[in-house]
């Protein structure tokens, strides 16, 4: 009898057990979402550019005998061929001197003096120094920097061997001490001697980018001065590429809200542009 009312009493504790469930309208979940037993997909972060092919790229680089890279930051590489000009000014000076004749006459003698006038031309050189070229003016010191940390890091990062201009530049000047201290001329047996390839990178104002500045960048090879690679780049992503998923939090008035996303800073606009450069000089290698 006991265990009669034992089985008897199963169904009716499983149904005050459901009744007593609060019901869930579907509006309050997601759509499309995976069941909450089922672990969600590890999210997947679209790369800052589709088109770069790390693998690919680092394996053009090592075929082309991993050349060294000078870098100039916000300077052309320009045709000015010489520090200095010379300009020569003639200066011409008179000296004048009392003119006099004194005439004594005497039977069969004639004397006379005479003072004249002296002139002197004197020629003076001046030398005009130009204490290094031109440079470009660029964002401010902060965004500046932080565009070129983030363009130099991933440019590095794939293996690339990176030469600073200004330490090849310094070390070539101290070994040729007592020479010509012209400064292209010591920028150029410089660049000559420890680089293969150059790479300019200009930036210019763009009310189009995303930072308000974009980026020229030409690569050319030193020995001949084949031009590799250029591009013009605005710190944004082609077009088409997928955008990321979309991310949601709780919302205090219940169910979910979409979270807006993070608007791009100039460390991406840095790392983006370094792979689209790479991208581009990768078929050129």
């Amino acid at each position: 009898m006991l265990r009669r009312l034992a089985l008897l009493g199963v169904p009716v504790l499983a149904t005050a057990a459901f009744a007593q469930t609060p019901q869930i309208p579907p509006s309050a979940y997601r759509q499309g979402m995976p069941e909450v037993a089922t672990p969600a997909p590890a999210p997947v972060a679209p790369a800052a550019h589709p088109d770069f092919d790390r693998a690919a790229f680092m394996a053009a680089y090592a075929r082309a005998g991993r050349p060294t890279i000078a870098v100039l930051w916000n300077r052309e590489f320009a045709d000015m061929l010489q520090q200095d000009s010379a300009w020569q000014i003639n200066s011409s000076t008179a000296r004048a001197g009392m003119a006099s004749r004194e005439t004594a006459a005497a039977p069969g003698y004639i004397g006379s003096e005479a003072a004249g006038m002296a002139v002197s031309n004197t020629t003076i050189t001046t030398r005009q120094v130009k204490t290094e070229q031109a440079r470009r003016a660029g964002p401010v010191e902060r965004t500046d920097l932080e565009m070129r940390s983030a363009f130099m890091q991933t440019i590095t990062s794939t293996g690339v061997r990176l030469v600073d201009r200004n330490v090849v530049m310094r070390t070539t000047a101290a070994a040729g001490k007592g020479g010509s201290l012209d400064t292209q001329q010591v920028e150029t047996q410089a660049l000559s001697k420890h680089a293969r390839l150059i790479m300019e990178v200009l930036n210019t104002r763009d009310p189009a980018a995303a930072t308000g500045w974009s980026t020229y960048v030409s690569i050319k090879r030193l020995a001949d001065g084949v031009v590799l690679a250029e591009g013009y780049m605005n710190g944004q992503l082609p077009e088409g590429t997928p955008a990321a998923p979309p991310k949601f939090e709780a919302d205090p008035r219940g169910g979910f809200r979409q979270v807006a996303a993070p608007q791009r800073t100039v460390t991406d606009v840095g790392r983006l542009v370094a792979q689209q450069t790479l991208a581009r000089l990768a078929g050129a290698l």
